[in-house]
């Protein structure tokens, strides 16, 4: 890189000085009337380079550029600094060569905005990096954004061969110059991730691609593309393509290869043609570990991530639960040094948030990838069943559009009504529930039947209560509710609400509950909870008891409402 310095000793003895640098130097470009995102970091690129380059006049640090670099990074950084040449001149004669070679470097991690989707937060590199491991690796970075994990990478370990592509013209120069800086061992190349040649393979990867992407439309469909389809056809299915990315990184990955993606919680529990492509992946022993990260960790989402880590023949999975393990900032969530040391220990040991788990038992989970669902302590439940076994039918309510729900309802009292999840308050179903002027026959199934149990699909928080449906009547229920039939002659409804409003029962749904933000409840895992089932005159005694205490909390429902109304007219009253 030219200076007698390595890239960890440069950060230790000039890292401090970035933020305040690259704050001064934004506001010349604001004074300067230059709104460029890319507009500070060309200055102190261009900065770096008149100085050490011993240049002070404008026009051979121009032809120096066009003379050194590929037509595109002059374009870029014309096109950024406009004509502030003589500025950056100026800023190369106020700091030494080391510091702006720092600011070239670490500018990007100051919370700029051209940061935005395209980089990786630092304290998530750092975590990937330390559980990469490289050394003296052919190491890649798919979807390279700025940089940022080749940077680390690169003070960590520079003796390795690095390879980075991104998509983005300007993202990948801002990469570019980053590293060529500090390295002549990377190449990063601007092309899909999914053009890589398919004879490249890389000891080590890292990928941090774009969550939600929709596969067709964005991605196109190209060779590679058509590739990954012939070897989990399932793909094609998808509405988005994140599994074509993870697909892409084991397709690149040395059979002795480790491999570390980011990917929204969605990835580890979505159904349908997720959850085939989570078995095939489970199956081949492609899985080494599922990491669930904090929420808020990314600067523009505060979606929760966790961290798969891709390697070969894996007969067990670690997981990990280190959502906790955070420290909280104003804007934006990092892991410290601490936590990633924490969670660094925590892929080698068993604790409470960290459990090696056997292939056998994802597939008993229906290959769900989400911690959190194997890392709750098992409850011993005295003549525990699985739910599904006292069940005669389990609905989802019907997904009505506001519009067609709008032209239904009614204004006048009718032998029907619509239940929403707003309706279901403190275990009891409201008595004001909206009228519906008709009923296509296609939701006669989405009714409720009298003494079903209705369960929300959210569990933050769960409500629950037994329907009471009069005879003639027709309660449609919601597409944000279960409906839950049972058989009476194996459990009281009563009882079995007793039991999942207590907080054994509120574990038990916890247990199976998936979601990035909202946790919700999956049918399937539902159906497989384990409850206590005694005989039904012991359920009967809990029953009557818990139904004696939901007629007590109506009662006082309606003691409030009634003492309510009256509040407004105590001042008339009195005059």
């Amino acid at each position: 890189m030219g200076l007698n310095i390595s890239v960890k000793e440069l950060k230790e003895k000039e890292g401090s000085k970035v933020e305040e640098i690259s704050w001064n130097i934004s506001n010349r470009m604001r004074e300067l009337g230059n709104t460029s995102v890319y507009g500070g970091f060309c200055l102190s690129y261009v900065a770096y380079l008149s100085l050490k380059n011993k240049i002070n006049d404008v026009y051979q640090l121009v032809e120096y550029m066009k003379l050194t670099f590929s037509p595109e990074r002059v374009s870029f950084v014309k096109g950024n600094i406009k004509n502030s040449w003589n500025v950056a001149i100026e800023i190369g004669e106020a700091y030494s060569e080391e510091t702006l070679l720092a600011v070239v470097l670490w500018w990007p991690l100051q919370g700029n905005k051209f940061m935005g989707e395209c980089e990786t937060p630092q304290s998530v590199v750092k975590l990937a990096n330390e559980i990469l491991q490289i050394s003296n690796d052919k190491t890649a970075d798919f979807c390279s954004g700025i940089g940022t994990f080749l940077v680390n990478a690169i003070e960590r370990n520079p003796e390795s061969q690095f390879y980075g592509v991104e998509l983005v013209t300007e993202v990948k120069e801002v990469a570019e110059i980053r590293t060529e800086l500090i390295s002549d061992r990377v190449k990063i190349e601007q092309k899909s991730v999914l053009d890589i040649d398919d004879n490249l393979m890389f000891d080590k990867i890292f990928c941090d691609y774009p969550w939600g992407i929709r596969a067709k439309e964005s991605i196109g469909n190209n060779e590679e593309l058509e590739a990954i389809y012939n070897v989990i056809p399932e793909v094609q299915k998808a509405a988005v393509g994140d599994w074509v990315f993870i697909i892409n990184v084991m397709n690149h990955l040395n059979k002795n290869g480790k491999a570390v993606v980011s990917v929204s919680n969605g990835v580890t529990w979505n159904g349908g043609v997720n959850k085939v492509i989570r078995e095939k992946f489970v199956k081949k022993g492609f899985v080494e570990a599922v990491i669930a990260l904090p929420s808020n960790l990314y600067l523009n989402t505060g979606i929760a991530c966790s961290l798969l880590v891709l390697s070969r023949n894996n007969k067990n999975i670690r997981m990990m639960d280190a959502t906790e393990m955070v420290s909280v900032g104003r804007r934006q969530n990092v892991l410290s040094d601490e936590n990633i040391s924490k969670i660094i220990e925590l892929l080698n040991t068993n604790d409470d948030n960290s459990k090696l788990v056997s292939v056998e038992e994802v597939a008993k989970n229906e290959y769900i990838l989400n911690p959190p669902r194997y890392l709750q302590k098992e409850m011993v439940i005295k003549n525990g069943v699985p739910l599904e076994s006292v069940i005669k039918n389990i609905t989802r309510g019907a997904q009505i559009k506001a519009s067609v729900l709008d032209e239904i309802v009614s204004d006048e009292p009718t032998n029907m009504q619509y239940l929403m999840l707003a309706n279901l308050q403190d275990s009891i179903i409201s008595e004001e529930l909206p009228y519906l002027k008709k009923m296509d026959s296609k939701y006669e199934k989405y009714c409720i039947k009298n003494r079903s149990l209705v369960i929300s699909k959210n569990i933050s928080p769960v409500k629950m209560a037994i329907a009471s449906v009069k005879e003639g009547n027709k309660i449609l229920a919601n597409g944000n509710l279960y409906v839950i039939e049972l058989d009476e002659n194996k459990i009281n409804p009563y009882f079995l609400e007793a039991y999942l409003e207590s907080e054994n029962g509120k574990a038990s749904l916890s247990r199976v509950a998936v979601g990035a933000t909202l946790l919700n409840l999956p049918v399937e895992g539902l159906k497989k909870i384990t409850i206590p089932l005694p005989d039904l005159k012991s359920q009967k005694i809990i029953a009557d008891k818990y139904y004696a205490k939901i007629n007590e909390i109506k009662e006082l429902k309606y003691k409030l409402e009634k003492a309510t109304a009256e509040l407004e007219h105590i001042y008339t009253e009195e005059k």
